[in-house]
């Protein structure tokens, strides 16, 4: 069967795959569809805006990557490093997840859903090359998630987008109105302190040696700003950023992304946000 003919087959496959969710009733699959559609389309200045705003982070990514004339010049001056393209593209990524998640919550699901799909299939054609569109998947698989891998461990699976990705979809799940706080935080607060590890590090934490205290300052004062500019009062924002930073500090590399915004939605919850 031609790869047209698998798409179709899957496509199928996937209707009777979730039609148990909806009680088997094609009445009730088609409603929500058409709610889908309507949340699409229902401001479709603030979507193409939002998709407009995505185009950047692409071209970003692929100018920094390995293989770009202007990343193969930054990389070989070794003034772009993994740990700085990862940096750079979680700030970039997560700022148009905030945007999503400011102007429509639903809108920001289904984005990190189809990133992480997309994640999925990219590590997919990284290890195991699809023979038909190996050349587009394969290709930009190795310049975005491979430009970031650290290490042999993540060569083979990149994990902290992963990571990334998840605590945005639960944050969104398990603390609607208080998503755009947690995906602001893990967007600004951990790729500036690696940033901060990453050029002025110096003096390594005793529990953590992976991390440095100039980073996990940074990262103190960077979410303390971000959570009183979001009008959330200093002291809430200072004793919260503190309480993130810790845990921050306690992760192995790449599950920070997962901790910080389900700790910040857990700590805010508490002080009754």
């Amino acid at each position: 069967m031609n790869v047209a003919g698998n798409i179709l087959l899957a496509g199928l496959l996937s209707i009777f795959a979730v039609l148990p969710f909806y009680r088997f009733s094609p009445s009730v699959y088609y409603a929500e569809t058409q709610q889908v559609l309507d949340l699409f389309l229902s401001d479709l200045k603030g979507l193409a805006l939002g998709i407009l705003l995505c185009l950047p982070l692409l071209a970003a990514g692929f100018l920094l990557s390995r293989e770009a004339w202007l990343g193969r010049w930054l990389w070989a001056a070794r003034k772009v490093s993994p740990i700085t393209y990862r940096c750079l593209g979680q700030l970039l990524g997560g700022s148009i997840f905030c945007y999503f998640a400011w102007f429509k919550a639903e809108l920001a699901f289904f984005l990190a859903c189809f990133c992480l799909c997309a994640m999925i299939l990219g590590e997919y054609s990284r290890l195991r090359p699809l023979p038909t569109f190996r050349p587009i998947l394969r290709g930009l698989a190795d310049r975005w998630i491979g430009s970031a891998a650290v290490g042999e461990a993540e060569t083979k699976l990149y994990a902290p987008s992963f990571f990334f990705l998840s605590g945005i979809l639960f944050s969104l799940l398990l603390f609607p109105s208080l998503a755009f706080f947690c995906i602001a935080m893990g967007t600004f607060t951990d790729p500036i302190s690696g940033l901060v590890d990453e050029f002025l590090g110096k003096t390594k934490i005793i529990y953590s040696p992976h991390k440095t205290m100039e980073g996990s300052l940074s990262f103190l004062l960077v979410g303390t700003v971000v959570l009183h500019l979001l009008r959330v009062d200093f002291p809430v924002s200072l004793l919260v950023s503190i309480a993130v930073m810790f845990l921050e500090s306690l992760c192995v590399r790449g599950g920070d992304n997962f901790v910080v915004p389900l700790s910040t939605g857990l700590f805010l919850t508490y002080f009754g946000y």
